[in-house]
């Protein structure tokens, strides 16, 4: 069966984390969207085809299982909610309160997949104390990418990573004295120094860091360090986790002023001692290396690559499995009421026992259903657009002999690929829609996206009995961008087509330009719109108004009788002004007056084509 998981985040350093669970879990055929509580999260999402927006979409999409990387997930969701670790256990606040002060019960997981022994015991005894959820060792996803492990480079001048934590008391990058030696140490050519920081670091000490780039020192601005882990030979660091994600590889580390004296690490306090200890690093000692392997056992054992697959694997199980031993999660009432704080979501739902899956609640399957994208030369467009009906049974792209590789990059993802000269739009899509596979097809135009509510929304119309549907097509309205910059009024607004339908039942009419379906039944809608991203330079707008005027100017040939002064100069004036003032352009600021502009443009240039038109004139 199919099941539906939420990826959970609240910043954007646990997307490395999240990516391979998402990969594993598509290759299985699941589904799988993301979502964040926190604006760092979201931006960091914000050109992922799989986010869902708000927590609302979050509650519509019903997920089976949550992997929340995370400390809080909401308790009103109704599923399995797994805790998947944004972290190694660092050890770096000595507590008199607690040994495990890292460690702490928040009284939202049902499952914890730990990474390794020194999480798992830890675990296993808060599991016997609390009694409200469970604990499975799985290994840590994010480290997946890093296996099997490469040799380090031979490298004339050595790679050294430099990893920093947040916290001032416990951040080298907050210390102007190592600040200093790294500047100085940048400028002998000894070392390629290439820098990381915590996300949360501010900016002006990110900036001043910023100021050593040059031939020796990089600065990198990601939240994925395993390319650096890799083509590093040592590690710089202070308390931060990296330095855990760092040891798997067998290289040593230097740490600045740790809170522990840890013997798998190279301490150093004073920064003038920094290039001697860097030195002694780079000859690989065997002892370090030795307490190094000692440690990484206890840590993560796991050297397979495969802890995303233990992680799912051990969901889903535990997602059918009998949890009625365990108890009900506490009561949380202040971490409760700050979490929907936290969304503007106040529900009087919480769901407090562990979900289990039965079999009277498997969804049913949709039915199946074809993805038409019609294609020429785009190949900015078409990887994307391809995956954003990776949901569909089928996916059939209509290629119309683009030169700019479109076709190459079509045949390795689509389903299909066939070819035919373009003539005009709905002659493509009227010869491509026999050819489908499947009854119900959602037809896509390459600059055009299916959000993921918009396709769990096509699923779930999609679901009942085809031969109890009325409705045989659905118009669906389009979220339209010009430029990059999100359209809102201008006679956009309420843009729809209709784009989900039956094949034996709809046809598009016979028009060069704007044509929309012949449907042979009732036409429904959806809630959910296109992302459609329309014109994204003005040239390239222009260009089509351009190609539109001539096949429009045929169309008018029949409609229209004598051409004057009305056709060219009010037709164009009143277009401009009902866009930019009726339809409230002006709202969209010079964007809306750009839009507005142009509609009146295209209105002239087709009564313009037209005259030329009947005059054989080009």
């Amino acid at each position: 069966m199919n099941y539906k998981f939420l990826i959970y985040i609240s910043y954007s350093y646990a997307i490395p984390i999240g990516k391979p669970l998402e990969k594993e879990i598509l290759s299985r055929g699941h589904e799988v969207v993301w979502f964040s509580d926190l604006d760092d999260g979201k931006i960091a999402l914000r050109d992922n085809p799989k986010k869902l927006g708000s927590i609302h979409e979050v509650i519509g999409y019903e997920p089976q299982i949550v992997l929340a990387i995370t400390n809080v997930v909401p308790d009103f969701i109704r599923a399995l909610k797994v805790q998947v670790f944004h972290g190694f256990l660092a050890k770096k606040r000595p507590s008199k309160r607690h040994l495990f002060s890292e460690f702490r019960m928040r009284g939202f997981f049902d499952l914890y997949c730990t990474q390794g022994p020194s999480t798992t015991k830890v675990f296993k005894k808060l599991e016997k104390k609390y009694k409200y959820f469970e604990v499975i060792e799985t290994g840590w996803s994010k480290v997946d990418p890093l296996f099997p492990l490469e040799q380090n480079p031979v490298q004339d001048i050595p790679n050294v990573m430099i990893a920093s934590t947040f916290t001032e008391r416990l951040s080298l990058a907050f210390n102007q004295g190592v600040f200093q030696e790294i500047k100085r140490l940048s400028t002998t050519g000894k070392y390629n120094f290439h820098l990381v920081l915590h996300p949360k670091i501010p900016d002006e000490i990110v900036k001043k860091w910023m100021s050593l780039e040059g031939d020796h020192f990089t600065f990198y601005d990601t939240t994925n360090l395993i390319p650096l882990l890799k083509k590093t030979s040592i590690l710089f660091a202070d308390t931060t986790s990296v330095i855990q994600e760092y040891s798997l590889q067998q290289k040593p580390i230097v740490s600045y002023n740790h809170t522990f004296e840890h013997d798998y690490l190279i301490h150093v306090h004073k920064p003038e001692a920094i290039e001697e200890k860097l030195d002694y690093a780079l000859t690989y000692p065997k002892e370090i290396l030795k307490k190094l392997a000692t440690f990484n056992q206890e840590l993560h054992p796991y050297t397979d690559g495969q802890s995303s697959k233990r992680v799912i694997d051990s969901t889903i199980g535990f997602l059918h499995k009998d949890k009625s031993d365990l108890k009900s999660k506490p009561l949380n009432l202040i971490r409760k009421f700050k979490i929907r704080n936290r969304l503007d979501y106040y529900s009087f739902r919480s769901y407090n026992k562990p979900y289990t899956l039965k079999k009277t609640e498997i969804p049913l399957k949709h039915e199946p259903i074809t993805a038409i994208i019609p294609a020429g030369n785009e190949i900015h467009n078409i990887e994307e657009v391809i995956d954003s009906v990776n949901f569909a049974d089928e996916i059939l792209v209509v290629d119309s002999y683009g030169e700019d590789g479109t076709y190459e990059i079509a045949c390795e993802k689509a389903d299909r690929v066939i070819r035919r000269e373009y003539q005009y739009s709905a002659s493509q899509k009227n010869w491509a829609i026999p050819q489908a596979k499947h009854e119900w097809i959602i037809l896509v135009d390459a600059d055009e996206r299916i959000t993921t509510a918009l396709e769990h929304e096509i699923k779930d119309v999609l679901k009942a009995n085809p031969s109890e549907k009325e409705e045989i097509g659905y118009w669906i309205g389009r979220k339209n961008h010009f430029m990059g910059k999100h359209v809102k009024h201008s006679g956009w607004k309420n843009d729809k087509v209709i784009r989900l339908f039956r094949k034996s039942k709809c046809r598009y009419e016979d028009k060069r330009v704007h044509s929309e379906i012949i449907a042979d039944g009732k036409v429904g809608r959806l809630n959910n719109k296109f992302y459609h991203n329309t014109y994204t330079s003005l040239d390239k707008h222009i260009d089509k108004i351009n190609r539109y005027a001539w096949w429009q100017a045929r169309d008018y040939d029949t409609k229209v009788n004598r051409l004057t002064g009305y056709h060219f100069l009010v037709k164009p004036a009143w277009s401009f002004f009902k866009h930019f003032v009726v339809q409230g352009g002006f709202r969209d600021g010079a964007v809306g007056a750009t839009v507005s502009y142009i509609q009146s443009y295209a209105v002239f240039m087709r009564y313009a084509k037209l005259w030329l038109l009947r005059r054989n004139r080009k």
